[in-house]
């Protein structure tokens, strides 16, 4: 009689494991989901980069991208994780992001994009995490940490040759704004929070357009 119940509770674990592993599998669908909203999350992000750049100076324009970036792109992510919500939508992103300032950047972002992905992934274990709102923004939180970590590390690793290069481009005066920035701590601190504070923001407004039309009209 035990070696029974003992044998239908391993079939009913495998069973089990099996049932989760078919609702994480993604789906041709999901791929496509994946691909266009970071196209978009990406693209979005760089047209207010470059208006951003046309219209305030380099040492400005670190107190508005800091909220800025997270404001316009959270709600379009808060949509992606809904519709997906399976595990690797937030590594995928912070990896996809991660590739694309590798080419633009410097080798050292491709490290920093696979420890914010762990980072990340870890921040999203658990069922339903992607659907829900909070976790998913605090998730998406990781992605811009990580993204402040792009700016960080060339000044910290490489912060003379680096400064030389700047300077061909802009004032001495921006250039050590721009140093005390990305290495003292309380700059680093204020950069976090605003890029939360964004991301709160921005979640508001995906929350808000998730409940309202996406999910009403069953689309996710």
């Amino acid at each position: 009689m035990a070696t029974n119940e003992h044998a239908a509770k391993t079939v009913g674990r495998g069973a089990g494991k099996a049932a989760s592993a078919r609702a994480n599998r993604w789906t041709m669908r999901d791929v496509m989901t994946f691909v266009i909203f970071n196209i978009v999350i990406v693209a979005v992000t760089m047209v207010v980069k470059v208006a951003e750049d046309a219209v305030l100076s380099p040492q400005n324009t670190f107190f508005v991208g800091s909220w800025l970036f997270p404001l316009v792109s959270t709600p379009f992510y808060l949509v992606m994780a809904d519709r997906i919500g399976k595990r690797g939508v937030l590594a995928g992103s912070i990896l996809l992001f991660g590739i694309l300032y590798t080419f633009m950047g410097g080798v050292y972002c491709a490290p920093v994009a696979v420890a914010g992905a762990i980072v990340g992934e870890l921040a999203m274990l658990g069922s339903g995490a992607y659907r829900n709102i909070v976790r998913a923004a605090a998730g998406f939180f990781v992605y811009w940490a990580t993204f402040a970590c792009y700016g960080i590390i060339p000044y910290l690793l490489f912060r003379d040759a680096y400064m030389e290069q700047l300077g061909a481009y802009y004032s001495a005066n921006d250039v050590a704004a721009m140093v005390a920035q990305y290495t003292e701590l309380p700059w680093i601190l204020l950069m976090l929070a605003l890029f939360a504070a964004g991301t709160a923001l921005g979640a508001v407004v995906g929350a808000r357009f998730l409940k309202k039309h996406v999910r009403k009209a069953k689309i996710a």
